[in-house]
């Protein structure tokens, strides 16, 4: 299972959490995020990392803006409200987007993209709110979508705390974690974060 801890600041902090054996690190380029992170500081991110993958989250980007981000990272992922014909102006394989999931019509949403063999990253709808909430998914839902899909990654919530009884309802393709494992905005309480690891590699 992919692991992805999301919303990364600090070069020395994506170095440990690469160490306890994340696969992905996402941080995000949207100005309005509480753990934004400029150009800059993505690159020497990105050079902390070695066996492990650096993810830009954008929100609504220009073609040019996330062509620049796809030069640095290995992955950018769409978090805003970017249509299909967008998206395939990227490669498939170095491309995840977000859908915020609010009810069961949302499904159609994401079969757009499982059509296009798109990873899929689903996250729980807020009004206004491009991510990070920290709010759940309802489980019957969460798993009527990765029944649905096999490459879906599921966000919205995940702590240590929460993580084996949801993996005991849901078998996603990935988990991703950001505000639930924080100290303050940006800023990652690292024992939870290698607990949040362990528990989705060992489960």
């Amino acid at each position: 299972m992919i692991v992805k801890i999301c919303g990364i600041t600090l070069p020395s902090q994506a170095k440990e959490i690469l160490e306890y054996g994340a696969d992905y690190i996402g941080v995000i380029t949207y100005p309005k995020s509480p753990r934004y992170v400029d150009i800059e500081r993505i690159k020497e991110i990105k050079e902390n990392l070695k066996n492990s993958k650096l993810v830009a989250v954008v929100v609504n980007p220009s073609l040019e803006q996330a062509l620049e981000l796809l030069n640095i990272a290995d992955f950018i992922q769409f978090h805003g409200d970017e249509d299909l014909d967008f998206v395939k102006k990227f490669p498939k394989d170095r491309v995840i987007k977000a859908i915020r999931v609010k009810n069961e019509s949302d499904l159609e949403k994401i079969k757009t993209f499982k059509n296009e063999d798109i990873t899929v990253l689903v996250d729980a709808f807020k009004e206004g709110v491009y991510g990070g909430t920290g709010e759940m998914i309802d489980l019957n839902l969460l798993k009527k979508i990765t029944d649905m899909y096999d490459k879906v990654i599921i966000s919205g919530g995940l702590s240590e705390n929460n993580l084996r009884e949801i993996l005991n309802h849901v078998k996603p393709y990935g988990v991703d974690a950001s505000s639930k494992l924080e100290v303050s905005p940006g800023v990652k309480d690292l024992d939870k974060v290698k607990k949040f690891i362990d528990i989705a590699k060992n489960r």
